[in-house]
């Protein structure tokens, strides 16, 4: 049996999937280890992985699904003793086995690691890097932490098995981080644990992506809220977009790198949370639509 499994929801397909694949080849302990590729796409990725990628465990869904579906149809099929998540899109340098191997030693069920930017040519890659992972770019603060980056993760399998198929197959990793959390699951964070996350949108693209995570979130949030938190959320979306800006702000300031990208991409920040705040505030009073599955 293999020490990981290596679970990637395959959404965006070529061609940054086969780096992806090529960089989870070239580990340090490759021989410990399998890639299980869940594909939802139509555009010749799952052919390319075949040919050219024959060790990969490759698992085709049944049309068009979400991503949580898609990673727990993944660990549903894994055979290791640790679920390493990432996406289709993120690049690992060699040692990514070996750091979560010395750092699952330290005895932690869940390790998470920081979120590089791969692109940087354009000025809205960096606005939407921010937007996204302002607070899991590195340096982040090593140990004991709440919640982890969803790409860059290692669970161990006992503890992923303790955690309904409903929060698997249809929560984003936050509630399903929470859950583990409730059950008294602690979290180690290690700066050392990096990806480089690349991928580039364009600037409606984006705003649609944004749109539909947050309408799907919103909606599995308001599913486990009282009345009184729904209310809450509902009064809370025309500040969100200011106060979701001023958190990014914050979390750039504190780690002391990339403020002048910051500065030059607050419009485009700030744009991007007024659709965020739409999404969730849609969300909430209509649920999800068919959002969760467009979401890539």
């Amino acid at each position: 049996m293999p020490k990981f499994s290596v679970i990637i929801a395959s959404v965006n397909g070529l061609p940054t999937i086969a780096e992806c694949l090529k960089s989870i080849e070239n580990q340090e302990c490759r021989h410990d280890a399998e890639i299980i590729v869940v594909d939802s796409t139509t555009d010749g990725t799952a052919e390319h992985i075949r040919e050219n990628f024959p060790k990969v465990k490759l698992i085709k869904s049944a049309g068009k699904v979400g991503v949580p579906e898609l990673r727990a149809i993944g660990m549903k099929a894994a055979g290791g003793d640790f679920l390493i998540v990432t996406e289709d899109h993120c690049i690992a340098p060699a040692n990514w086995f070996s750091e979560f191997q010395t750092a699952h030693e330290k005895g932690y069920a869940v390790i998470g690691g920081a979120i590089e930017n791969g692109c940087q040519r354009r000025l809205i890659d960096w606005a939407t890097f921010l937007c996204e992972y302002s607070a899991f770019m590195p340096p982040i603060a090593a140990g004991e932490t709440e919640f982890v980056a969803g790409n860059n993760v290692s669970y161990k399998r006992t503890v992923i098995e303790q955690i309904p198929d409903d929060i698997k197959t249809n929560y984003w990793e936050y509630f399903l981080q929470a859950e583990l959390r409730r059950k008294n699951i602690n979290f180690l964070a290690v700066p050392s644990i990096v990806v480089n996350h690349k991928k580039e949108f364009d600037f409606f693209y984006f705003l649609s992506q944004r749109f539909h995570y947050s309408r799907s979130f919103a909606a599995m949030r308001r599913r486990k809220s009282s009345v009184a938190q729904q209310i809450f959320y509902l009064f809370y979306a025309p500040i969100a977009p200011f106060h979701l800006t001023w958190r990014i702000v914050q979390n750039v300031r504190r780690k002391k790198r990339n403020r002048r990208e910051l500065l030059l991409s607050l419009p485009m920040l700030f744009i991007f949370m007024l659709v965020y705040a739409f999404g969730e505030f849609i969300g909430q009073i209509f649920g999800g639509g068919n959002s969760l599955s467009k979401v890539e």
